[in-house]
C-alpha cells in the first residue's frame, strides 16, 4: 500500500509539471500574438483566400477625374498597393459616377456592393453634396442616408470600410459646407468605428495637386479643370489610404 500511494503521488506531481510547462508556453504564445498589431492590412493578409476584392464607391473623385491615365487613379493605384502588400490578387470593382451624391448614388447602389461580398470598401460622398447646402434638409439627407450606407455595409458584409471625407481645391468655393459636412463623415466613421480618411490634409494650402492643364482628357472625354485632382493629386490619395490600412 505505500508502495502504490508514492507511486500515485509521484504520477500526481509529474502532471503537475507538464501542466505548467503548457501554462507558460500559452502565455509565451499569446504575448507573441499581443505584440502584433492587428491592422487592416494584417487582417486582409491572413484571410484564407488568394484574391481580394476591393469595392470603390464614390463620385467622380473614385471615376479619377483627373488622373493622367485609367490605371493612374487613386482606386487603382490603391489596389495595386493592396496587392503588393498582402501578397495576393485584387479585384477591383469600381461604382462610381461623376456629380453623384451619396442620396441620389451611393444609397442605391450600397445593394450591388453588399451584393459583392467585397473584403474591403472606400465610400466617398459629400464633395456633391456639399454643393446643395447646409441647411437641415440637406445636411439631414446626407447624414441619414450615409449612416444608412455604413451600417447597411458593416453589418451585412465583413468588409473593411474606409470613409473619406470631402475633395475641394485649397481656395474652393463650397470649403466652409466641405468642413460642416466632413464632421458628419467623421461622426459616422466614429459611431461605426470605421477609419475615416481625411482628403483636406492633402488639398488644404496645397493647390500644387489641383493643378491641370485645362485641356481635354481624351482618357475621361471631357474638359479638365482646377477642382479635381491631378495625377499628383491622385498619387497622395493612394497613399494615403494605404497608410491608413497599415496603421488602422
Amino acid at each position: 500500500m505505500i508502495i502504490l500511494a508514492t507511486a500515485c503521488s509521484s504520477k500526481k506531481s509529474t502532471t503537475k509539471v507538464d501542466k505548467t510547462k503548457v501554462e507558460r508556453k500559452v502565455v509565451k504564445s499569446k504575448s507573441k500574438t499581443s505584440n502584433k498589431k492587428m491592422t487592416t492590412l494584417n487582417d486582409l493578409k491572413t484571410l484564407k483566400k488568394k484574391t481580394l476584392t476591393y469595392y470603390a464607391l464614390g463620385d467622380s473623385l473614385s471615376v479619377g477625374l483627373f488622373s493622367n491615365e485609367m490605371n493612374s487613379r487613386f482606386t487603382t493605384l490603391f489596389s495595386n498597393d493592396l496587392q503588393k502588400g498582402t501578397g495576393k490578387k485584387v479585384t477591383e470593382i469600381n461604382t462610381s459616377s461623376v456629380g453623384k451624391t451619396v442620396t441620389n448614388f451611393g444609397l442605391p447602389n450600397v445593394q450591388d456592393l453588399i451584393d459583392k461580398q467585397p473584403d474591403i470598401t472606400t465610400i466617398e460622398f459629400g464633395t456633391n453634396d456639399a454643393a446643395y447646402g447646409v441647411d437641415a434638409k440637406h445636411l439631414g439627407d446626407f447624414t441619414t442616408n450615409l449612416d444608412t450606407v455604413v451600417r447597411r455595409v458593416k453589418t451585412e458584409t465583413k468588409a473593411h470600410i474606409l470613409l473619406m471625407t470631402t475633395w475641394s481645391p485649397s481656395d474652393g468655393k463650397y470649403i466652409a459646407n466641405d468642413a460642416t459636412y466632413d464632421q458628419v463623415i467623421k461622426k459616422i466613421g466614429q459611431k461605426y468605428n470605421v477609419p475615416v480618411v481625411n482628403l483636406s490634409t492633402i488639398w488644404q494650402n496645397n493647390p500644387q495637386v489641383t493643378k491641370n492643364d485645362l485641356g481635354y482628357s481624351q482618357v475621361y472625354n471631357r474638359q479638365k479643370d482646377t477642382f479635381h485632382p491631378n495625377q499628383l493629386g491622385h498619387d497622395k490619395i493612394a497613399q494615403l489610404l494605404y497608410e491608413t490600412v497599415k496603421n488602422k
